[in-house]
Formats: C-alpha cells, sequence, structure tokens
C-alpha cells in the first residue's frame, strides 16, 4: 500500500509540495531514511495558521513569555497592532516591547534601550527582566549592554555587589541564560572583561550577590559564543559559537559541555558535529530532561539543521539532518519545533530539496522521539550523518513566511519559544502565509493530532484544498527570491554591517 503524505501548509513561496510516496515495509531507498511513523498515540502539532498579532518595523531576536505575556527584543522603534501597515497606528519602541499572548494585543510595557538588544530572560516569579545586547543605556541610565528591568519596564540596578557599581560586561551580549533554581544569570558573547574580571565570552552573575562568579572558561580569542544553556538538573552548562578550542583542546570545536566552574567536561558532543571558525557554527542551544538541543548553520558543508545530545555524554541522541542553516529551537513535549530556512529533509524522509525553485522552510517541526535513522547523503558538498537516530519531520506543520530585509541577511524568522496553548516566532519577516504580519507571529499549539495511520487520510484531505490561497498563502506574496540569503550576521546592531575584520562573523 502506498502512504501520500501532503503538507498542510505552504512552503516560503506557498506552494503546496508534491506527495511523497512511502512504501510501507519496503526496502530502504540509499540515501534516503525512511519517514520515520509517528508513535502509536497521537501526538498534538501546533496549528500551521497565523493567529493576529502585534507587530514591529525592524528584527525580534528573542522573546520570553510570562504568563499572559510576551516579552520581546530586538532591534526595532516601532510597534503597530495586527491588521496595521506599515507607518498606520504605530507606538514608539525602543528595541523592547510587549504583547499580549492570548489575544495579540501590544501592551504597555516599553523600557527604553539606546541600541539593539539580543536576548531576554525573566525570573522565576516574573517580576524581573534581564536583557543583554548592544545598549549602554535603560531609560536613560547606564546599562552596559547587561540590564535588569520590571514589569512596568523600570530600570532595577545589578550593581555588581558595589554601591553605585554595575555588572558591566566590556562588549556585547548574545545570549542569556537563568539556572534552573533562577539563582545564577549566565551570559555569552563578545566580551573579554566583566567589570574588571577577566572573562573571555563566558560568564555568570549570582543574582543574590550581585557579584559575577567564579564561571570563566578558557575560550580562544578570535571568536564568540553564541549560545550559553544550564542542563535541567543545573549540573552543567553549555556553551556554542564560532570558537575553535576551550581551555586549548580542539574537542570543543563550536560547542562545549562545562562544569559548574567553566572547566571543560570531555564528552563526544564534538566527536559527529564540527561546526566552527569563521564560516560555520552553532546559533543556539536548549535544555530540557530528555538532553541538550543545538541548531548550526555552515557554508563548509558541515551540519545543518538540529540535534540533541546526552548531556553527561555528548553522544548525539537525535539528530535532524536538514539541510538550510537553523537559527534557534523549542523542544515542547512530544514535538520539536526549529526556525531557519531549511531547504531539504530528505535525508530523514522529510520535505525534498526545492532549493532551486526558492522554497525554504522557516518553521519546521520533528517529533521529539528518534523514529528512524539518518540516510546516506546525496547532495554535493554536504557531510554524510548517515546512521545517527533521526526523527520525523512533520509536513502538517509548514506554514509559509515572507522574508524582510532589515537585516543584511534579509531571513525570515529568528526566534521561537512557546507554552502549552502558543507557539510565537519573531524575526524580520513581514508576512505569514500570504498575510500581512511583520516581525512577530502566533500558532495555536491546538492543531492537528496525528498518528501514523490518519497521516495518510489527510494526505488524501489536502489534495482538495492545497490551492486554496486564502488558507495557504498567495505563491507569489511568499516569494523568497531563491537566494539562501547567506550574509552577515546582522545581530550585531546596524543591520548587518560587520566592522570589525579581527572577529569572526556569522555567514547565513
Amino acid at each position: 500500500m502506498l502512504l501520500y503524505i501532503l503538507p498542510r501548509a505552504v512552503s516560503s513561496v506557498g506552494a503546496a509540495l508534491a506527495a511523497l510516496p512511502l512504501v510501507l515495509g519496503a526496502p530502504v531507498t540509499p540515501g534516503l531514511a525512511p519517514q520515520a511513523a509517528a508513535a502509536q498515540e497521537q501526538t498534538t502539532l501546533a496549528s500551521p495558521q497565523p493567529l493576529p498579532t502585534a507587530q514591529i518595523n525592524g528584527v525580534v531576536w528573542d522573546q520570553t513569555i510570562v504568563g499572559n505575556v510576551v516579552y520581546v527584543v530586538g532591534e526595532f522603534s516601532k510597534a503597530r497592532p495586527a491588521g496595521s501597515p506599515k507607518e498606520q497606528n504605530e507606538s514608539p519602541r525602543s528595541n523592547a516591547m510587549a504583547y499580549d499572548i492570548t489575544t495579540g494585543e501590544l501592551l504597555d510595557w516599553a523600557p527604553q534601550l539606546n541600541a539593539a538588544a539580543n536576548a531576554i530572560e525573566a525570573s522565576p516569579d516574573g517580576s524581573t527582566l534581564y536583557i543583554g545586547g548592544k545598549f549602554t543605556s535603560v531609560n536613560g541610565q547606564p546599562a552596559s549592554r547587561l540590564a535588569a528591568v520590571d514589569t512596568a519596564g523600570q530600570h532595577k540596578p545589578l550593581n555588581g555587589g558595589t554601591p553605585g557599581g554595575a555588572v558591566s560586561p566590556n562588549d556585547t551580549v548574545r545570549d542569556l541564560e537563568l539556572s534552573p533554581d533562577g539563582s545564577t544569570l549566565y551570559m555569552a558573547g563578545l566580551f573579554t572583561q566583566v567589570n574588571d574580571l577577566e572573562r573571555l565570552r563566558a560568564a555568570a552573575v549570582d543574582l543574590k550577590t550581585q557579584q559575577v562568579t567564579n564561571f570563566a572558561p578558557q575560550v580562544d580569542d578570535d571568536s564568540e559564543v553564541r549560545a550559553i544553556t544550564v542542563a535541567a538538573d543545573g549540573s552543567a552548562v553549555a556553551i556554542g559559537g564560532s570558537f575553535e578550542t576551550v581551555e586549548g583542546s580542539s574537542d570543543a570545536y563550536g560547542m562545549a559541555i562545562l562544569e559548574k566552574d567553566g572547566a571543560l567536561r570531555q564528552t563526544n558532543l564534538t566527536t559527529d558535529i564540527k561546526n566552527a571558525g569563521s564560516m560555520s557554527g552553532i546559533m543556539s542551544l536548549k535544555s530540557d530532561s530528555k538532553g541538550l538541543y543545538g541548531t548550526a548553520y555552515s557554508r563548509q558543508g558541515r551540519f545543518e539543521g538540529m540535534f540533541r545530545a546526552d548531556w553527561s555524554t555528548g553522544d548525539i541522541n537525535l539528530m535532524a539532518d536538514c539541510h538550510g542553516d537553523t537559527y534557534d529551537v523549542l523542544p515542547a513535549n512530544d514535538v520539536i519545533y526549529i526556525s531557519g530556512h531549511t531547504h531539504d529533509c530528505s535525508n530523514i524522509g522529510g520535505v525534498p530539496d526545492r532549493a532551486r525553485d526558492g522554497i525554504y522552510y522557516h518553521a519546521v517541526a520533528f517529533s521529539s522521539a528518534a523514529t528512524g535513522t539518518v540516510g546516506n547523503n546525496t547532495a554535493n558538498g554536504y557531510t554524510n550523518y548517515a546512521g545517527h537516530p533521526a526523527p520525523t519531520q512533520y509536513n502538517e506543520f509548514l506554514p509559509g513566511f515572507t522574508n524582510g530585509e532589515y537585516t543584511a541577511s534579509k531571513q525570515a524568522t529568528w526566534t521561537v519559544e512557546g507554552n502549552g496553548d502558543y507557539l510565537i516566532y519573531g524575526g524580520e519577516f513581514l508576512a505569514v502565509n500570504g498575510i500581512p504580519q511583520q516581525g512577530l507571529v502566533r500558532f495555536s499549539m491546538k492543531g492537528e493530532k496525528i498518528n501514523d495511520k490518519n497521516e495518510g487520510k489527510k494526505g488524501e484531505n489536502e489534495k482538495e484544498d492545497n490551492d486554496d490561497k486564502n488558507d495557504r498563502g498567495d505563491p507569489e506574496d511568499d516569494w523568497n527570491g531563491g537566494d539562501d540569503h547567506h550574509g552577515w550576521d546582522g545581530r550585531d546592531g546596524d543591520r548587518g554591517d560587520w566592522n570589525n575584520n579581527n572577529r569572526r562573523g556569522w555567514w547565513w
């Protein structure tokens, strides 16, 4: 029996894919992993249909959810309600804003940051928002690249343990992460000092004493740490970026698992995934009870996609070997969501490569369980990761995004977050499924319930409605130009103009 699975939503050009024939019980075609069956119990995917959401006029780099409020940071000067065209009904915002996750309505929270913000984290009680970036002031008060604000948008001091002082990294903060108990704030970026202490691109602050801790990994020069996360049990920290060594060890090539004092933990983390240097790197890291998640980009044929590793050994226990740079990841119970510009998941039995047709996928979902293995790579110039445990890539969640033009990279989605009810994406996109929606969008988590028996039925039903442009988006509106848009990172706060050739930048 042939099982045909078609996507439930459009690609980035808004066109439905051709059917993917899968023969149940048949031998695996060389170079193609089986599209593994979903677990017997039903899995609920987010709906691919966008919900009205407040908008911004630039780019969103990060979001965090506290109750019904989404706090947003990035590089933008205006916000406006859902449905409003650009330059209409706009309210001033200075790189930070908030909206109601249940309604999408713009809220009043509006701290004034004088430059771009890259990361935001909320305290466990939701009363304090920690923000990192390039800024040097908040609400007109000095705050060098790291700040705390309350839910009214008022600046709160991080005084570094000295009256009148401040916790002050000497260069850009890229990422922030709180320890599971909320007692320690970890930061990563380009800095080499925090206050008068040497801290090579990664550091931590004890939030009770407000003093810099002894967490001090020795990351190599001429690099950056792009991402940082903490194990769910608080026992270890992981960093990712473009660096090639930690403590002089090349075992930490692009990412490393560290002890709580910053010492390198010897693991197998970079045995297979080796993304570092000026042409590849790790973009994001997340953690839950199942392991360490990461995403990567490369212009050297190295790993692109999403992976999960064991914190103790570093062994890869899940690999979505999908070509196309991947920027962020959200593990959400039984489903893992990513942002990026995926164009080929055929190595795990997913969507075929349509990059030559200008088709990219900026929001993709996978099963959290390994349901097959990565097949042999057949694409020219890419590394072969055959044999690693692979997830199912769900065709039922493939919303279409129109690329933005705010950064030099001209991408769509940069960040993904969510809770039990809503999935939220942020970036620089201009429309979703052909509906104008700039920079922010919500999706309901109460979407399709799927299993291996009803996916075929969904494919048959899809034939009846895959041309509904009101539901799927207009192909012309979602055209992204057929360009992979590799370029300098837009996160240096000036729309991608990389001004320091001594630093390794980010290629897309």
